[in-house]
């Protein structure tokens, strides 16, 4: 079909050119650096999960932990009867340490001293420090004491800020988190107060993010770090693993090897099929030339219908081309190239002698009652030569009314235009502004137009009977067209329900498949014929006799 399109202008060579490798660079570029971002976010991905399952594991030892203090300190609070240090107490402590598997003793503290535990009665006392902090359950933590009785090993150690109970555990048992672990630095940090309670490896605690219970666990990245928070669901505690960027990188190279390759080869396929484009494009114009030499253009012609009496009242005229090998060649594609390379002129004087060679086929009852309508660009309309063109076209195609289609943004773009247009309004040549809604569509400048109707684009009638807002358009466009005082029609109906629709909102003319498809003009001389020796049925008798 023969659109217009806004005037446009040769591009300079060197422009065409850096344009031209610009395209190709990216035609190939993209899919490389597709490939290069899916690689990353892959092997993000997969150092999240890694993580993510050693932060669970950290967790379910920690819990596993707690539970254990939990049950032996409520047990000394139940079965310690009189001093906490009596050979029955210590008897007691020295059952419940042996019963837990994650315990390694179990004694009592008067202030920073431990006076007795499952190991005995101990005199003066093991000094082991200040509490590093109060938990929120009233626990006194200490991260890190020794023992003389394992000097090797850090321990820590929880008492009960009123009982004076104290459980002491390997910290190691929490943060083995096995072979899966690697270069995963781990951690354990009071939710509270987000103190690390102990840690294995390197961890920016400032760069924790803000601590929240909802869903049980946050992830985020710092510097190309991996990082998991899983929080206890009854502890003042979360389980914290962060996997280093090294890691991250490594997955990417890994990931990479065989996903870029991909890439490349993607990349290489996009970059021939828009050279293939690019260099087809270029030769659209020595192309044109081609066909106008050899004639291998055409014209078809979709009815036009007066929806009230399903007579054909008029035909607009569709520009085709078709190679001498058989290949058609889509008007959306050469038509623009035609405007772009100075060839339109040359494409639109020869639709005009197939118009006036087509239409002589026409038997003089069917042209009198019949008009027909061509396409023209902004191009064309700018011409002062287009003025001759249509009036030798009508004149040497014997028909009595031949009306032109333009966009909206080609009758409102320069004065040229305009000229033109008046003049050959005044030579009897009427004017539709073709695709309407697509645009501007208000009614301001429809009365600065002086057009006989408007055409309701196909894009509407297709959204007919569909939740789209589209096709409540088309009844602000009628009350438009009507306070304007122009007939409507609308394109591309192809059902009957779309012609009910249509019709009821007070749109007067249709064409679209429902009514007939483009033909040549000896096809739609026979269709005309026949239906002038028949009854044509409108759409208001169609649905009475339904």
């Amino acid at each position: 079909m023969h659109r217009p399109e806004r005037k446009t202008h040769d591009m300079p060579r060197p422009s065409a050119r850096i344009l031209t490798g610009f395209t190709l660079a990216l035609a190939f570029a993209i899919p490389v650096a597709a490939s290069l971002c899916v690689s990353h976010r892959m092997a993000w991905q997969e150092q999240e999960f890694r993580t993510s399952i050693v932060a669970a594991q950290v967790l379910h030892r920690a819990d596993a932990v707690s539970e254990q203090i939990g049950r032996t300190a409520a047990a000394l609070r139940s079965r310690v009867q009189g001093p906490p240090c009596s050979a029955a107490n210590i008897a007691t402590m020295r059952n419940l340490a042996i019963g837990a598997s994650y315990l390694q003793d179990v004694g009592y503290m008067e202030g920073d001293v431990l006076r007795c535990s499952s190991y005995g009665d101990h005199g003066a006392g093991i000094p082991l420090g200040h509490a590093d902090y109060l938990s929120s359950n009233r626990m006194w933590i200490r991260r890190s004491v020794s023992l003389p009785f394992d000097a090797n090993q850090k321990f820590f150690a929880v008492t009960g800020s009123r009982s004076g109970f104290t459980i002491v555990a390997l910290p190691d048992l929490i943060l083995d988190a096995g072979s899966e672990a690697g270069d995963i630095s781990i951690a354990l940090v009071a939710i509270s107060n987000r103190k690390v309670i102990f840690q294995r490896g390197d961890i920016d605690h400032d760069q924790l993010p803000a601590f929240t219970r909802d869903g049980g666990m946050l992830t985020w990245q710092h510097r190309g770090s991996v990082g998991v928070v899983r929080f206890s669901p009854q502890n003042d505690y979360a389980a914290v693993a962060v996997s280093p960027a090294s890691a991250v990188n490594d997955g990417m190279k890994r990931t990479a090897m065989w996903l870029v390759p991909f890439g490349v080869l993607l990349g290489i396929a996009c970059l021939s099929m828009v050279r293939t484009l690019i260099r087809q494009r270029g030769q659209l114009p020595a192309q044109i030339d081609r066909a106008l030499r050899r004639d291998e253009l055409s014209l078809a012609y979709m009815p036009i219908v007066e929806m009230s009496s399903g007579k054909w009242v008029g035909a607009e005229a569709l520009l085709r081309w078709q190679r001498h090998d058989g290949v058609a060649i889509a008007p959306d594609q050469f038509i623009p190239a035609a405007e772009q390379n100075g060839r339109i002129r040359k494409v639109t004087s020869r639709m005009l002698e197939l118009l006036a060679r087509d239409a002589r086929e026409l038997p003089r009852q069917i042209a009198a009652d019949l008009y027909l309508s061509v396409n023209l660009s902004a191009q064309d309309l700018a011409d002062p030569a287009i003025i001759e063109d249509i009036r030798e076209a009508k004149q040497a195609s014997g028909i009595s009314c031949l009306m032109v289609e333009a966009t909206e943004g080609a009758l409102l773009h320069a004065a040229p235009v305009m000229a033109n247009i008046s003049v050959l309004q005044d030579q009897g040549i009427h004017f539709a502004i073709d695709d309407f809604g697509t645009g501007y569509s208000n009614l301001s400048y429809l009365g600065s137009l002086d057009v006989d109707c408007l055409k309701i684009d196909q894009s509407f009638v297709q959204a007919i009977g569909t939740d789209s807002v589209r096709s409540l358009v088309i009844t602000h466009i009628v009350a438009l067209a009507r306070e304007a005082g122009l007939s409507v029609i609308a394109e591309g109906v192809e059902t009957p329900e779309q012609a009910t629709f249509l019709f009821a909102r007070g749109v007067a003319y249709a064409q679209g498949w429902l009514y007939g498809k483009p033909m040549p003009m000896s096809e739609f001389v026979r269709a005309a014929v026949a239906r002038a020796g028949s009854e044509s049925v409108g759409v208001a008798e169609a649905a009475e006799v339904a």
